[in-house]
């Protein structure tokens, strides 16, 4: 494999082979010819614990099958039949400043005179047409067996809520941005929109993730990715690592805004919301799912609130509304047989072994574990309801407004994570109570506390995911709610209905986003 793209697409084939124990599965890469986003390949096989064999010696053994994602590696110097793949969403873009088809170089599928791979797997018959403009001599090497990505998320597609809740998205919106690698990609044209959307959608409302093509992580380097990302990381943004997630982000959307990329036309192939940053690249293949989609779908406008946009193109999609994207990138299972099936097959020919009796099967697509971190600052604002509390939060990023319109405003601040400014500027701040040592002890000090920030009204500390004590006017309060929620809410909660009424009802509703949850209050 030459980079983790197409290590992804290699995990899923060989996981049909995987448990076979006639089967020894071994990876290797070409070296010689290393393409510049191959770092992070050999992490992400050592982290998986597969076998590596140097190339220089993997051309010196003979196997019974060669699977590639790429044409673009020595596949000719191996001593093996070859099976060759896509490593994206079939075959959507030239190589750049040229006419060829990436995947389809005739001077890499053929090498003196022979064509290469015994096999093409290819995902459309519409792909085996474009494989026969491109070269012919290969065209009977061409079969159709389906995308497997696509194939393993739609099995996986009655998951999508589990899925959300481990990328933090329970009860409310995904966002995904989604971006390829290059200079008309989302990332490289509005760096700073996974920041912008962070900032502006409600907090306890939508949950924003980013999904950067591994290319990016290779050329830029990890460390300086996730810095330029780890300010809105800080505030609640998903970071989807580059050798694992993307499938689960894309089940789990519940919009994805990105480019011409294989994400997008997947995207629109589990008939996602989708939004384009950009119109379509120079790259793109006419007539190619990606340039379909690049025609239909709506673009992004830096101009207008992001809320509004994002509403918009969910509460407005109609589903099949990317038919004609789909039909090119998904062969019709019209003979009852899906890609799991059409590609075990031809792997088990091409071993000249027979099948195992169990049905073929992708795995599963599993749920990530989200890493929430409490937010260093939000801006709060509240609506008295005739039975509770409205509350709407924002990360306080520095992005765009200060928000002066919200009612009841306050800034919500935690010692452990703001800065300065913001602590100076908070009227509610949050803290530790175990670096007391207990609570009685953090409520000995809570004036103490306060009297460091002048500004402040109340001291709160969340005990877990349902219950947060609170601080101010000289005494403390329990607030538990009876559904997990971030408890720094509940601190928002007791100081507004103090600014207001003067107390903390024994019993009231606290509304975040669509969830309406009860709380109840006592005397800590």
């Amino acid at each position: 494999m030459r980079t983790l793209t197409t290590l992804s697409r290699l995990r899923d084939v060989v996981s049909l082979t995987a448990g076979d124990q006639r089967i020894q599965t071994v990876f290797t890469h070409d070296t010689g010819r290393r393409s510049m986003l191959a770092a992070g390949v050999e992490e992400a096989l050592v982290e998986l614990g597969a076998p590596l064999l140097p190339w220089s010696e993997a051309v010196g053994v003979r196997f019974d099958l060669a699977v590639a994602a790429s044409e673009n590696d020595g596949l000719a110097d191996l001593d093996a039949p070859v099976l060759l793949l896509p490593h994206g969403a079939g075959h959507q873009k030239f190589y750049p400043d040229t006419s060829i088809v990436s995947g389809l170089s005739p001077d890499r599928l053929m090498v003196d005179g022979r064509v290469v791979p015994a096999a093409i797997a290819l995902p459309h018959a519409a792909h085996l047409r474009r494989l026969a403009q491109e070269c012919r001599p290969a065209a009977s090497r061409g079969v159709v067996v389906g995308d497997p990505a696509l194939s393993r998320m739609r099995g996986s597609q009655f998951r999508s809520r589990y899925l959300r809740v481990g990328f933090g998205g329970r009860d409310k919106r995904l966002v995904v941005v989604a971006s390829t690698f290059g200079p008309d990609a989302a990332f490289a044209r509005l760096p700073e929109l996974p920041a912008r959307l962070v900032a502006d959608l409600p907090a306890d409302e939508y949950q924003v993730v980013v999904l950067l093509h591994p290319g990016v992580w290779a050329a830029h380097g990890p460390w300086q990715v996730r810095a330029w990302l780890a300010q809105a990381a800080a505030y609640g943004l998903q970071v989807v690592p580059p050798h694992e997630g993307w499938q689960a982000a894309l089940l789990a959307s519940s919009v994805v805004i990105t480019d011409h990329g294989s994400l997008g036309v997947y995207a629109a192939a589990l008939d996602k919301p989708v939004m384009l940053v950009g119109r379509g690249s120079t790259v793109t293949v006419p007539g190619s799912a990606a340039a379909k989609l690049a025609a239909i779908a709506p673009s992004w406008d830096v101009a207008r609130p992001p809320q509004a946009q994002v509403d918009e193109v969910i509460d407005r999609h109609v589903p099949g509304a990317y038919a004609s994207v789909t039909e090119l990138l998904a062969q019709p299972d019209a003979d009852g047989e899906g890609s799991a099936q059409r590609l075990r097959r031809l792997l088990y020919g091409l071993l000249r072994l027979d099948e195992p009796p169990e049905p073929a099967m992708f795995a599963p697509v599993l749920a990530p574990t989200a890493t929430r971190r409490p937010m260093p600052a939000v801006v709060v604002g509240a609506v008295i309801e005739t039975d509770g509390v409205r509350i709407e939060r924002y990360p306080d990023l520095g992005h765009g407004s200060p928000r002066e319109g919200l009612t009841h405003r306050h800034l919500v601040a935690d010692i452990r994570t703001a800065s300065l400014p913001q602590l100076a500027a908070a009227t509610v701040l949050v803290d530790d109570y175990r670096v007391a040592g207990s609570l009685r002890r953090w409520a000995d000090q809570a004036a103490a506390e306060l009297a460091r920030w002048p500004q402040a009204h109340a001291l709160a500390a969340p005990l877990d995911d349902t219950s947060c004590t609170v601080w101010a006017d000289g005494r403390s309060a329990l607030l538990r709610a009876d559904e997990p929620l971030d408890p720094v809410a509940l601190a928002s909660l007791a100081y507004v209905r103090l600014t207001v009424d003067g107390r903390i009802p024994p019993r009231d509703r606290i509304y975040l986003g669509p969830r309406v949850i009860e709380v109840q209050a006592a005397a800590a």
